[in-house]
Formats: C-alpha cells, structure tokens, sequence
C-alpha cells in the first residue's frame, strides 16, 4: 500500500491547506453557485464526457440559454419537466436550465416502459419532456396517457430530423431550445424552492416522488466534499445513470470543490480502470455489487496500477474490504443514505471500518428502534431512523403522496424501512430491508447476510436472496444465483460452502441459476420480481433432494 500511502499524504496535505467557499444559505440556489464558479473560474474544465469537456463558463452559459428556451415555450416557476436522458450534457443543461427559472427537474428511469412510465410522468404533472431518439418508440407508445403534457424537446436533431410520434401538442429540437440568449433570465429563486422530484426504484413498491430542494442539493454536495476530503486536485469518475441521485454525489461535489467530473454511459467492470487511468481519475462511485464485479474480474498486474485514492459508496461486501483495497491499491469510504435523507451516515475518513456503514457525522441524528418507535439497545436489530439537525436538510416529502410523507415522517423522525443495528462504539451496520427480511420458523434471517456468503463463492458472481410462502407458515429461503462466465456449481456443492458460514436455518432450501438478475439501471436488484415469482420450475428444492444440513 505505499503507493497509496504517498497519495493519501498528498490529499491529506492539500485537504488542510484549502477551504471550500461556503455560501450564505439563501445563495444556496444551484444557478446562483454555477453563475459564482463562471466568473471566479471560467475556463477551468468541470465535467468531462469521454473526449468533450466543459468549462464553468461553458455550464453558465449553456445553462442560461436553456433558461431562456423554457420560458420561451411558457413554462416558469413551479413547472414540472420530465428528463428521459442517458448520461449525456443535455441531462446537465436541461436540469440546470430549468432550475434557473424556478421550473422542477424530473428524471425518468430510462429503462421504464409502459404504465410504470406513464404514471411517472403524469403524475409528476410534467407539461414538457426531453427525451433522446432511443426512446421514441417507448414514449409514442404512451402519449394517449400524457394529457398535461404540451412540448417534448427531442435531443440530437442528427438521429431524428423530421419529429413525428412524440407525445404532446409540439415537438422541436434540443438545438431550438438552446438558440436563445446567454444571459441570466432574471428569475428570483429561493434556496427552499424544488429543484428535483426524484422517484425511488420501486423495488419495494409503487415509485413515489422525492422532493429535493436547491438547499437540499447544496447538503448533499458540500457533506460530500468533506467527508470526501475532495480539493481542485480531484477527478471524480462515475457510470452511475444520471437519473439516480447517487450519480450527482459526483456532479454536485465537482462543481462545489472546483474538481472535474469524468462521466461515462454505463458502469464496465472491463473498461472502468483503463478510464481512470485515462483521465487519472482519483475517486469513483460504487455500489456494492461493482465491487463484487471487479474482484470477479481476471487479475492482472496493472489491477493495483491506477490513480484512484479513495471509492465512495454504499454496501461494500464486507469479505470483500481488504482484499479489494490491497488488489486495487485504493480506499474504500462506506456511507449509508437514501434520496430521503442522503448520505445520513458515514465512515469517518481517519477510522473506516468493513463492514459498517458509518456513524452519523451530516447534520443528522440516528437510533434504532423497535416496531413502537421505542430506542433499543446496542447490538439489537432494530428499524434505523434519522432526523436532520439542521433547517432544510433533507425531503419535505413525497410528490402529491401526504399519506406517505406522514408515514416517512412518523413521530418527527424519518423512517427508512432498513433494519440495522448499532454496535459499541457506535458505528451503525446494515442488516436488511425492513420488506425484503425473512423469517423462518421463528428466526429472523438477513438475505444481505446470506447473499454475501454466496457471493463469496469463487464460481458465484452475483445472487439474489428471497423468502418464499413455507408450507409451515412464514419464509422458505430462495437464492437465485448467476455464476461467472465458464464457471460450474452443482446446488449441493453451494449447501456444502453454505454451512460453515451460515446458520442451519439461513441456508436456502430452494436455489435456481440463471443468466443474469432482474435489475434497475442503476444496477439494483429488482427483488419484489423475484420474491412475487414464488417456487418456480427451475427451483431445485433441498429437501426434496434428500439434503440435510449440519445444525
């Protein structure tokens, strides 16, 4: 780790020798920062997309000229307009354009379809849409279901010249929205007013619509740039889609910290430490099951060869910490958070811990309770509930959804429906989803916990943990497994590699392989798919096998 020790002193020395500019909270509104970072830094190069770049003063003025696009097309403060949009500068100009006026951001999930996407966009009440050509087929197959919607603005005129089948009374080109005036529109906006409505995955239920205000972005960012100890000297990398709030912990910080964003379309396990090389790349963004990926990669002497000092993400497969850090000749920093309430818990920079998720260092308060609210002890399981310390922190709740916020804000506290415990010196540790824990025969089972002695399988390269209808009541345990390309794995030889790491009742009694899991862009695992399926053909079943497990 030597190399790595060199640049953590180098981080650490400019970390002390700098300080971010902090603005006054009613400055805290997303124009007033980018107009801030254009005139003290105009030409420095802030986000990267493969081979072009952007400068603060290239974002300003892209920025304003949507602004003024918007308005031209009628649409102002309190405006909803939908972005369905890969990973490209649009999303950012679109995004940053619309903030400018007062109007409100709503990523698409660009992989819906159908009703899921219909009911996103109408019950966002989005009266504009910006979409690229690869989704035309998807959205025209909707638009008798989008009546609120007036103007959709199609990007990149090359790929579709002549408009036609686009939902809403109008289409034109992103270029036409982009053909009006550099300067800044002249819209007042408070630092309280939305920004975005971000719609969770739904993987536990029906989407619903996050409000994040201008300030609430500013929280986010800034936390970032502190617990990330980013500088000037930083270039942050991610594949995170653009529609997921996780993929703006790089957009954000790089603005604030005046850092460059490299930004590619997809997270590739093959291609994504050539990238940091390319761009020497400093910190990216991971979510558990990346990690998982790139140690299932084949290693080469070059794995520990690469600029990256620090990865930032949630659920980082604790067998897997200090295998990932020697191999890959970097640091990985654990946080906890959900749009609700970003980031809430994190590693402390100097005392990491594997396996932990973090304390709670942002502006928040954190306990585990049991089902009355009521604080357990240490080391209990409990539901893990935070509350913001500070004004403005966090959502004010769910789109047009009050029986639900009331629910998320139940006794002055958010609830974030994951099961946790907290040990002695108060680290906080991620057991399960409160929806997805199971229990079997009265003992209550972590599919987190039982997924990751899975995983750890060397055959094994991603896999998926679900309670299933017992014929005794409560949950039998199902594991739906992909293993890695060439690989083999009988289902008794997975028993076997289950015991010595798993309580006899957590082993699963039913196991199906498959190519690959049901999955959101953002690369979680859709388990309600998988759970609502139930005991399917390609279940082989452990007891019907005659297979008994040493107790």
């Amino acid at each position: 780790m030597g190399q790595w020790d060199d640049k953590f002193e180098r981080a650490e020395r400019r970390w002390s020798e700098w300080t971010m500019h902090d603005y006054a909270r009613t400055e805290r509104v997303i124009g007033h920062i980018i107009e801030d970072k254009a005139r003290r830094h105009p030409y420095r190069e802030v986000f990267r997309f493969r081979d072009r770049t952007i400068t603060f003063d290239e974002l300003n003025a892209a920025s304003n000229r949507a602004a003024n696009g918007f308005r031209a097309l009628g649409i102002g403060a309190g405006d909803t307009v939908a972005l369905m949009l890969s990973n490209r500068v649009e999303f950012l100009f679109a995004w940053f354009g619309l903030n400018r006026i007062g109007a409100v951001c709503v990523p698409i999930n660009a992989a819906l379809k159908g009703e899921g996407l219909a009911y996103q966009i109408d019950h966002a009440d989005c009266i504009a849409l910006v979409a690229e050509p690869a989704y035309a087929a998807t959205l025209g197959a909707i638009a008798d279901r989008l009546p609120k919607l007036n103007h959709t603005i199609v990007v990149d005129a090359r790929a579709q010249p002549h408009l036609t089948g686009w939902p809403g009374r109008e289409a034109l080109h992103f270029d036409e929205l982009m053909s009006r005036a550099e300067t800044a529109p002249g819209v007042a906006v408070d630092f309280r007013q939305l920004s975005t409505i971000s719609y969770t995955s739904g993987t536990t239920g029906r989407s619903k619509g996050v409000l994040i205000s201008h300030h609430y972005w500013y929280e986010i960012w800034s936390q970032a740039v502190k617990y990330s100890r980013y500088t000037d000297q930083d270039v942050l990398y991610t594949g995170l889609p653009f529609f997921h709030t996780s993929a703006h912990g790089t957009t954000g910080p790089a603005i604030l910290a005046d850092a460059q964003a490299v930004f590619v379309d997809r997270f590739s396990a093959s291609r994504m430490l050539d990238d940091c090389r390319r761009w020497n790349c400093t910190s990216a963004k991971f979510i558990g099951g990346m990690l998982s990926i790139l140690m299932k990669q084949t290693p080469s002497p070059l794995d520990a060869d690469n600029p990256l000092r620090l990865m930032v993400g949630a659920a980082a497969p604790p067998h897997l910490w200090h295998a990932f850090e020697a191999r890959f000749n970097t640091r990985l920093l654990e946080l906890y958070g959900m749009t609700e309430c970003s980031s809430c818990l994190v590693n402390p920079y100097d005392d990491r811990r594997a396996g932990a998720c973090g304390k709670a260092v942002t502006g928040y308060e954190a306990r585990i309770v049991d089902d009355l609210d009521n604080e357990v002890a240490r080391g209990t399981t409990g539901e893990l509930i935070v509350r913001p310390q500070r004004p403005f922190l966090g959502t004010s709740g769910y789109y047009k959804d009050p029986d639900a916020t009331l629910d998320l804000f139940r006794n002055l506290w958010i609830h974030t429906g994951d099961l946790a415990r907290q040990d002695d010196d108060g680290y906080f540790h991620f057991v399960d989803r409160k929806k997805q824990a199971l229990r079997r025969r009265g003992e209550n089972i972590s599919s987190f916990e039982v997924e990751a002695v899975i995983g750890a399988h060397p055959a094994v390269l991603e896999s998926c943990v679900v309670g299933v209808p017992s014929d005794l009541g409560e949950d039998d345990v199902k594991a739906v497994i992909v293993l890695r390309a060439g690989e083999t794995l009988t289902e008794a030889e997975l028993i076997r590699w289950c015991e010595p790491h798993l309580a006899y009742f957590a082993i699963p009694r039913y196991i199906a392989f498959r190519d690959s899991l049901p999955k959101t862009p953002s690369e979680r695992v859709e388990k309600y798919r998988l759970r609502a399926e139930g005991i399917t053909a390609d279940c082989w079943d452990r007891e019907r096998a005659g297979i008994v497990v040493q107790r």
